[in-house]
């Protein structure tokens, strides 16, 4: 199965993105598009289910990377859930699970406060991780 964005929706203001397959060079437009703040989000932040999720290449960590970013500058994190083994180790490597907030379930990542954060600054926003660039 190509990778791909299977779903979008907005949950209590939070953008919920679901992917599915191998995530490579091939879906990377695609995931570009898909990796967005819904217009109906009240939230910054950016959920992603990626429990259908088998492969992640470099160039889809750069979309993760890019998503990640614009989402912090709008004072949001990007929250990911459901890694299995291969993109967990991918994201490890490269240390995103240090500024990605990494939740084991989709619920966990779909809470109206992110749990990775803890206490929230009074911004009402997660605190800010620090830039990232590959």
């Amino acid at each position: 199965m190509d990778g791909h964005v299977v779903g979008r929706r907005t949950v209590n203001g939070l953008t919920v993105v679901r992917l599915a397959g191998e995530l490579d060079v091939v879906a990377v437009h695609q995931l570009r598009r898909g990796l967005r703040a819904s217009h109906l989000a009240t939230l910054p932040d950016l959920a992603v289910d990626l429990r259908a999720v088998t492969f992640l290449d470099c160039a889809a960590v750069g979309v993760i990377v890019a998503a990640r970013n614009t989402v912090a500058l709008a004072g949001g994190c990007l929250r990911v859930a459901g890694l299995q083994d291969e993109p967990r180790r991918l994201l490890a490597l490269c240390h995103l699970d240090d500024v990605v907030c990494v939740h084991e379930s989709l619920a966990d990542a779909m809470a109206m406060r992110c749990t990775f954060h803890g206490a929230m600054p009074k911004t009402g926003g997660p605190a800010p991780h620090p830039s990232v660039s590959y």
